[in-house]
């Protein structure tokens, strides 16, 4: 039976995290590699592992965890597990580099995006090309920092079909760098400007 000495932070499998770990969380960690307890590692284990590699201030293995399990992709989404573990596995061979601190905490920078997109659209239809839009934008805008995932978390109830709507129009043409706060173009020089405005009707409260 797996233990805790089986995680990957104790048995060391997985990229090197180097002085990632903070003292606080390097003792929280000690004591459970050294509790002989039975605790099977997960895929969340595995999640944080892979993904807490740019040594920020609010990485905490444990809270990493613990807010993982909170999610439960994995029970939300049965369907969808493959996914998600085919993206650890991408994670797992990114270099160090692909992450980097965002609000204090390791994020990955637009890597993996085959596999965050099909994640994406196996949780819901919308997000899928919600997600390829906004890492599109990321990459050619100059933007890593794009935290896409939350961006694309929420959809405006029942108004899927004209979010979809506009997704096709703004995957089907150039990549719109243009900051909307301060758009100064006339409606027409928008693009996918009739789909944007149909899509705000529809969300509007």
């Amino acid at each position: 039976m797996a233990t805790a000495r089986d995680w990957p932070w104790c048995a060391g499998r997985g990229p090197r995290r180097g002085a990632a770990l903070l003292g606080f969380a390097s003792a929280l960690l000690s004591a459970r590699c050294d509790n002989p307890y039975p605790i099977a590692p997960t895929a969340c284990d595995d999640y944080c592992w892979v993904t807490q590699r740019a040594g920020c201030e609010e990485d905490y293995p444990e809270g990493c965890v613990s807010d993982c399990e909170d999610r439960a992709l994995a029970r939300r989404w049965p369907r969808c597990e493959p996914r998600w573990l085919e993206l650890i596995e991408c994670y797992r061979r990114a270099p160090d580099a692909a992450f980097q601190c965002i609000d204090d905490e390791s994020r990955p920078l637009p890597i993996c995006i085959a596999e965050r997109v099909a994640l994406g659209a196996c949780m819901a239809p919308v997000r899928g090309p919600c997600l390829e839009v906004c890492f599109r934008e990321a990459v050619e805008c100059g933007e890593p920092a794009r935290r896409c995932e939350a961006r694309c978390r929420s959809t405006p109830p029942g108004c899927e079909e004209l979010e979809l709507a506009l997704y096709k129009c703004q995957l089907n043409g150039p990549v719109d760098c243009v900051d909307p706060e301060l758009e100064m173009r006339s409606a027409s020089e928008i693009p996918c400007i009739a789909e944007i405005g149909a899509l705000l009707e529809c969300a509007a409260p």
